[in-house]
């Protein structure tokens, strides 16, 4: 009877355990999910804010508006243009010429005149235009990509500096546990249960992990440089990523690199791309430029005039009427140029090939590494499928082994090198994940599908 009754209160005491073990664990749990979520609306947070900070952004943003003003400057090219001068001078034959100038015939001290000019014709200009007005299209496309583009670079730059945060904050609970291994090893060796060579291969073990933890903390602060300089934010932006456990990092890591909904489809002719659209813009623009080897080949239209008025004195200059006043239609062809008319057009024949082989080889360069970036893609998927099994196996492998060193059945040996490929396989994990996040964004980008 008595028997019974304790075995009853055994069974109870230990589903009471059980319940509120698990329920410590959901609210655990729930709590990291919360926490996680407030990181990535913090992150969220900043990126807006280093869209207007980011100096790659302001580069390309300045770099319009300035073909913006450029454009209006060629546009002026073709509007008429006039000039005021005033001119003060010395005669030293003022006396012999003095009855001339009472016949407002001889050389004047003070003169001014407006000069003006219409060009209504010029082949040089019109190409210049053409070229400017290219080059702001062009700049326009390159805002529109880069302002696609960085919220990928913004997220790789920043889980490099993610996946610099959790080597260390893995090898720092590595630590923990070959620290509570080797106050395990001293005590089993002053019982007589482990040997001093267990003792000292558990002090190794933990300078080579504090050793690993001062190269990650380097890479974490190199990491942390290069985001910082990319974004334009402050150091003081990212304190909300201070003090992280390793699976919190882990946590923000995989929502961060998670895999786009997105499917990769895989287009031959990349007909969307914005690398192959700057391309076709940069072929163009180059084939403008040429115009500048047979612009003095094309015949010129212009109008031109000037008005002016002199006298010995700056006061008789604009009051005394010996104005002048003449404007004339002026047009220039070209007659002869020691045979230079078919060298320079033979130069931009030449020329306009070779842009356009070039051009052929960059396209072609650009669609066979898109395509190979969407091969890579795929054994990437299947890699990362495979090394996340692979951290589970480890890890209850870690456990299984803890277990069996604890029961003397394992050597200190086997344990370490267990943590150590436990270590290695959630690190190559992680740096898989990012890859993988990166190289597809990248290509959605690229292949113009995004």
């Amino acid at each position: 009877m008595f028997s019974q009754i304790r075995s009853c209160r055994f069974f109870i005491l230990l589903f009471v355990y059980c319940f509120f073990s698990s329920s410590q664990l959901k609210a655990q749990l729930k709590a990291e999910e919360v926490n996680s979520n407030e990181v990535i609306q913090s992150i969220k947070t900043i990126q807006d804010k280093s869209l207007t900070l980011s100096p790659e952004l302001k580069i390309v943003r300045n770099f319009r508006a300035q073909k913006g003003a450029e454009s209006y400057t060629r546009f002026s090219d073709f509007l008429p243009q006039a000039n005021f001068s005033v001119k003060r001078q010395k005669d030293f034959f003022e006396e012999r010429n003095a009855q001339l100038r009472l016949l407002g015939l001889g050389p004047f001290d003070s003169t001014w005149s407006i000069d003006y000019r219409w060009t209504l014709l010029n082949y040089g200009i019109i190409q210049a235009s053409r070229k400017t007005f290219t080059e702001k299209d062009k700049a326009e496309l390159d805002v529109s990509s880069k302002e696609k583009e960085y919220p990928i670079t913004f997220n790789t730059n920043l889980l490099n500096y993610l996946l610099a945060k959790y080597k260390k904050a893995a090898v720092e609970n590595s630590l923990k546990k070959a620290e509570t291994g080797k106050k395990e090893a001293k005590l089993g060796f002053e019982l007589g249960q482990k040997t001093k060579l267990d003792v000292l291969r558990s002090e190794a073990n933990m300078v080579s992990l504090d050793s690993k933890k001062t190269s990650f903390s380097d890479e974490e602060q190199n990491t942390k440089s290069k985001f910082l300089e990319h974004s334009g934010l402050q150091s003081s932006d990212l304190d909300f990523l201070e003090n992280k456990n390793e699976a919190q990092i882990l946590a923000v890591i995989s929502s961060l690199s998670s895999p786009t909904n997105k499917s990769l489809i895989l287009d031959p002719q990349f007909s969307r791309s914005p690398l192959l659209e700057s391309l076709q813009y940069e072929e163009k623009i180059n084939r403008i430029s040429l115009a500048s080897l047979t612009q003095s080949q094309y015949p010129e239209l212009k109008i031109e005039g000037s008005y002016n008025n002199a006298g010995t004195t700056f006061s008789e200059a604009f009051n005394k009427p010996y104005r002048t006043h003449s404007v004339a239609l002026v047009l220039t062809i070209p007659l002869f140029g020691g045979g230079n008319f078919l060298s320079s057009h033979f130069e931009e024949y030449f020329a306009k090939k070779q842009i356009q082989y070039t051009m052929a080889q960059r396209q072609l360069e650009t669609q066979n590494q898109l395509n190979n970036t969407h091969i890579k893609i795929s054994a990437l998927e299947t890699l990362v499928a495979s090394l996340t099994l692979n951290v589970s196996q480890f890890e209850e492998l870690y456990r299984l082994t803890l277990k069996s060193y604890q029961l003397g059945k394992s050597s200190l040996l086997e344990l370490l090198e267990v943590q150590d490929n436990l270590l290695d396989s959630k690190i190559n994990l992680a740096q898989n994940k990012i890859q993988f996040y990166t190289l597809s964004q990248n290509y959605l980008w690229q292949a113009g599908l995004q």
